[in-house]
């Protein structure tokens, strides 16, 4: 798999012990002289000897404290996160900025006022004070010349319950601003706002580095009212649904500016550096790899994310996990950390092996694990799961007791296909959020018909459907893709603009799908998340691209099920003329057109109609129905023999029409 990756970065020296030789026979012949000489999987290194070629298997060629180089195959040593002392340490296109010592992209996001290429942080946790203290160097570039102020996001001071009232929380304090050169910054917080406006001492130029280190300190979350808008968010300590104790981070979907001041915008995504201890020893888990661990009291971890996110996918955890290993895929590890429990009391881990198969499957159809490791932390948590990358959380309340439904399985499945669709290729806009949702939720229905056949991937659509109907006022009060102010979040308004995404969004894909054909849709999607792979996306990218393919003209139908809210409503009529021997039929949509608008129906989206006179000796009479121009009804003669007694519908299996008497 990561032979495929690009190779831009030069030849490394060798981290002693990081690779075994492979060919013991041809152990002083000198690779070095001869092309030929390493065999498949295998790579030359410096000092001339075949070995395991990390980019094809990082579960086995490099071990703790070890990178891959993607320039070599070799590992490199990562005492030092500094680029200019470790070659391999920069990730695919990315190139080490000498000034800073920190890799950045080769290009930058020139839509962005400035483009955060990295966080570098340490967090302190005193559980027993209940405080923390932090300092987070962020590496940004400017995007525009004559930048004389940043302006980061920090967490706001709100109103919490409290015993006898209320008290004001602010979530921390920032003590200083220093410069890449050590240099005092003049800031100001403001605590109201949730901004954070620094004045450096020399504007930047377009495409110049500069890395503000920002030192603060503040309470742990001290909300103890879980039905809180703001309790599962910051840095917490929470307990498990057993008891045991964890401290996390949250900070879906604007909330990590609660816990790291940051650029909190999904479309600036940026790497991470995680450098954390607890006063009570928990170890912790982040974001990436883990490449050191201090063995001094308390205990430091240190963990590097090369690949670049978006703020709310950046994470750490503490607890006393156990950790299951649940096997590799194509050279990534696969694990489960769950709460340590007896033997006899241990959650199964088997309704999460289906992340193997999927992720097989998913490299297929999409293109390789876009990340060096793949875990799923167990974590107290009424929300379902979250898609911090590299580590996601899971639910405990979604992975203890039986999984009749399936719950458990679907929810692994889906917070792993966000590493391709969210944290990987990444939505430009909060309007852009359904594409999010929407491409990890149809990939689980894909993945589960993958692993369980066509009728399990069926059965997800129609419990998507079924889901859609029985509570409609959920999901039809805005478009799939809702108008909103950018930097309002999904859910705050409308209930569509969080919940439609989930289960409206999949059946539209389904139905681009119907109108492609299997083989060019599948084609066209491995396209377009190789086009977006780290990079933004957004509703009018991937339009131009459907149409670009040229077979379908999707503009009329992204306007009604994209850009329109609800869904259509179909009422059927029908009476056989014996003299002519039709069938006259008659469908009306019946939706709040006003409300809702119309919905065309033609070409593979066509109504199919099967009318049967329940007689084998005779043929079933078939007919279709077809809606263009804003028609409300339409009306059809469809030619049979004999008078039919009943009347189906099979296109409701591949479209999401809801059938009203």
């Amino acid at each position: 798999m990561r032979g495929r990756l690009s190779l831009l970065l030069g030849l490394l020296l060798l981290a002693p012990g990081c690779h075994r030789s492979t060919r013991s026979d041809e152990a002083t012949a000198d690779c070095r002289h001869s092309e030929s000489l390493c065999g498949r999987g295998t790579a030359c290194a410096a000092s001339g000897q075949c070995l395991m070629d990390c980019r094809e298997d990082l579960a086995e060629a490099c071990g703790p404290g070890l990178l891959c180089n993607q320039g070599t195959g070799a590992c490199v040593a990562a005492q030092k996160l500094d680029c200019n002392e470790v070659p391999g340490l920069c990730w695919e296109n990315q190139v080490c900025d000498a000034p800073t010592g920190y890799c950045r992209e080769a290009s930058i996001d020139t839509a962005l006022a400035y483009d955060v290429q990295l966080y570098d942080y340490t967090l302190h946790v005193d559980t027993a004070a209940s405080t923390f203290s932090g300092q987070v160097s962020i590496f940004l570039v400017a995007t525009r010349g004559g930048t004389a102020t940043l302006t980061l996001d920090v967490g706001k001071t709100v109103e919490v319950p409290v015993e006898g009232g209320t008290a004001p929380y602010t979530p921390y304090t920032v003590t200083s601003v220093k410069s890449r050169s050590g240099g005092e910054l003049a800031f100001t917080q403001d605590s109201s706002a949730g901004t954070l406006t620094v004045t450096l001492g020399t504007p930047l130029e377009a495409n110049a580095s500069e890395v503000l280190t920002v030192a603060y300190h503040g309470p742990l979350n001290p909300i103890s009212d879980r039905k809180h808008d703001l309790y599962f968010t910051g840095l917490m300590k929470r307990e498990g649904k057993l008891g045991n104790p964890l401290v996390q981070t949250f900070g879906w979907p604007n909330h990590t500016r609660r816990w790291l001041p940051s650029h909190d915008h999904p479309r600036d995504i940026a790497r991470a550096i995680a450098r954390v201890s607890i006063d009570n020893g928990l170890p912790a888990q982040a974001n990436g790899v883990l490449v050191q661990e201090s063995g001094d009291a308390p205990r430091r971890r240190t963990f590097l994310l090369r690949q670049p996110v978006p703020t709310y996918a950046l994470h750490f955890i503490a607890s006393d996990s156990t950790r299951i290993p649940l096997g590799t895929v194509e050279g990534v590890q696969v694990d489960a950390y769950m709460y340590p429990v007896a033997s006899e009391l241990a959650v199964p881990p088997l309704r999460w092996t289906g992340t193997l198969g999927a992720m097989k499957y998913l490299n297929e159809a999409l293109g390789p694990f876009p990340f060096e490791r793949y875990s799923m932390m167990q974590v107290p948590s009424a929300l379902g799961g979250m898609e911090h990358a590299t580590v996601v959380s899971i639910a405990d309340t979604r992975t203890e007791g039986p999984d009749e439904e399936g719950h458990g399985n679907r929810l692994v499945i889906h917070e792993m296909l966000h590493h391709w669709w969210g944290d990987s290729a990444h939505q430009a806009s909060w309007e852009e959020f359904w594409l999010n949702e929407s491409l990890a939720s149809f990939y689980t229905a894909e993945a589960i018909g993958v692993l369980g056949g066509r009728s399990a991937f069926q059965a997800e659509l129609d419990r998507m459907k079924a889901a859609i109907f029985k509570a409609p006022a959920r999901y039809d009060d805005d478009a799939l893709r809702w108008s909103r102010h950018p930097e309002e979040v999904p859910g705050e308004t409308t209930k569509a603009s969080f919940a439609a995404p989930y289960v409206k969004g999949p059946w539209v894909w389904q139905m681009i799908r119907l109108q492609l054909g299997e083989p060019a849709f599948a084609a066209f999607m491995k396209k377009f998340y190789a086009a977006t792979r780290f990079k933004p996306y957004s509703t009018a990218q991937l339009l131009s691209l459907l149409n670009a393919e040229g077979a379908v003209d999707f503009t009329p139908f992204f306007k009604e099920w994209v850009y329109g809210r609800g869904w259509p409503k179909l009422a059927s009529t029908w009476s056989y003329d014996g003299a002519r021997r039709v069938i006259r039929l008659t469908v009306r949509q019946t939706q709040d057109v006003a409300r809702y608008g119309t919905y065309s129906f033609s070409g593979p989206l066509a109504l199919t109609y099967a009318f049967d006179d329940q007689d084998p000796a005779t043929a079933t009479c078939t007919g279709e129905v077809t809606f263009t121009g804003g028609a409300l009804e339409s009306t059809v003669d469809i030619p049979c023999a004999q008078a039919p007694t009943t009347m189906s519908q099979p296109f409701t299996r591949d479209l999401l029409v809801e059938l009203v008497p």
